[in-house]
């Protein structure tokens, strides 16, 4: 039963990279109709990820170098580490911040990789949008994975359309989790840590650890409930 459940956290956490994946790969079609995107590009992502395992084990460069390929154009990470340094931020030098910058994307990209290669059969339901959108330039894609155990994860991603008329999510919430204030939260309390005693270059070197160990579905709530989706799915 553990291994079971194990392997659920994995699969649905590799989910998240999936669709984040498959947005960003097909970014550029239907650009009016987010829900669109992600249905096309998960069944193509799911090859990219059938191929990867045949290889991974003797190249697994190789299959980092083709998620970042994909990711580094279309996320900004400068943002996205900011968001998460928050108050930090402002107390960085020009190098921390870099520095940051540069370890959160290598983390997190290093993360959804391996996630990736553990998703399985799981059934994925990309849910049609229910309401329209309040602004044009914002939207929240709905999808529920079903678990073996019969279990439903709900996942919602953020997006927004930026000037070059491309959708970009900038924001995922996993099982109730949202992950960018999760991110955020992880920082501040290495930031308050013993173990770092409030320097920011010790939490920076352990940052790549702690982004490994944030389990949205141990967290989260298996039944399905997320809250308001603006609350869930909002800004940092």
């Amino acid at each position: 039963m553990m291994a079971k459940s194990i392997q659920t956290s994995k699969s649905i956490f590799a989910l998240a990279g999936l669709l984040l994946l498959s947005v960003l790969v097909h970014a550029g079609e239907a650009a009016s109709d987010p829900v669109a995107i992600i249905r096309k590009a998960t069944d193509t992502l799911i090859g990219v990820i059938k191929q990867g395992k045949t290889y991974f084990d003797k190249d697994p460069d190789r299959f980092y170098r083709e998620v970042q390929n994909v990711l580094e154009p279309n996320v900004d990470f400068d943002k996205f580490s900011q968001g998460v340094m928050a108050i930090y931020y402002k107390r960085a030098t020009p190098q921390q911040r870099q520095r940051f910058s540069a370890t959160f994307k290598s983390g997190l990209i290093n993360t959804y990789a391996k996630a990736l290669l553990d998703f399985g059969d799981e059934k994925i339901d990309v849910l049609p949008s229910d309401r329209p959108r309040t602004r044009p330039d914002r939207d929240t894609v709905k999808m529920e994975v079903h678990s073996h155990e019969g279990k439903i994860y709900p996942v919602l991603y953020s997006m927004r359309l930026s000037d070059d008329g491309t959708w970009r999510i900038y924001n995922i919430v996993i099982n109730g989790i949202n992950m960018g204030l999760t991110y955020r939260n992880q920082f501040a309390s290495l930031m308050q840590s013993p173990d770092t005693h409030g320097n920011l270059d010790e939490a920076i070197s352990r940052w790549v650890e702690t982004i490994a160990h944030i389990d949205p579905v141990k967290q989260g709530n298996p039944e399905g409930g997320t809250g308001t989706e603006e609350s869930a799915a909002g800004d940092l």
